[in-house]
This record gives C-alpha cells, sequence and structure tokens, in this order.
C-alpha cells in the first residue's frame, strides 16, 4: 500500500471495475481477450492485495477506492 492506496496492478484493476459494473467473469475474459481462469486469478489477486473476502467487498472497495461511480439514482426496472 502506498499512502492510503492500495497497489493494485492494471489488469487487476480492469478485472475488479469491470466486476463493480456487473459483468461476469466470461464477458470480462471476451473483452479483455483473456481467459475466464485468468480474469479468476486477477480477481483473487485483488481481493488479496485489498483484503477483502467477497465479491460484494471488492465492488464497494472499487467505489470508495474512487475506479467505479457510485450512481447518485437507485437502480430502477421499467415494467411494460
Amino acid at each position: 500500500m502506498i499512502g492510503s492506496r492500495p497497489i493494485l496492478r492494471p489488469r487487476e484493476i480492469d478485472v475488479a471495475r469491470l466486476i463493480a459494473v456487473g459483468l461476469t467473469s466470461k464477458q470480462i475474459a471476451r473483452k479483455l481477450g483473456i481467459s475466464p481462469l485468468t480474469v479468476r486469478k486477477h480477481r483473487e489477486n485483488a481481493m488479496r492485495s485489498l483484503n477483502i473476502h467477497s465479491l460484494a467487498e471488492l465492488i464497494d472497495a472499487m467505489r470508495h477506492l474512487g475506479f467505479v461511480n457510485t450512481p447518485s439514482e437507485p437502480y430502477h426496472t421499467t415494467n411494460g
């Protein structure tokens, strides 16, 4: 950790950011041109660096660190 910000590699940030916006590992793999297992490894490394243990914590950490914008309004579905 440098200062108050943990050290994440660029690819770990890419993967964690895409997880935080709702993409699956398969979708992330296709988007980044890597395998789903590589996505998993980057996710695990990011979570280890941040000392977190769930995807919910990862998403929250990415928002807190400023890597993902927090929506200003809650998500609503449209019926009909």
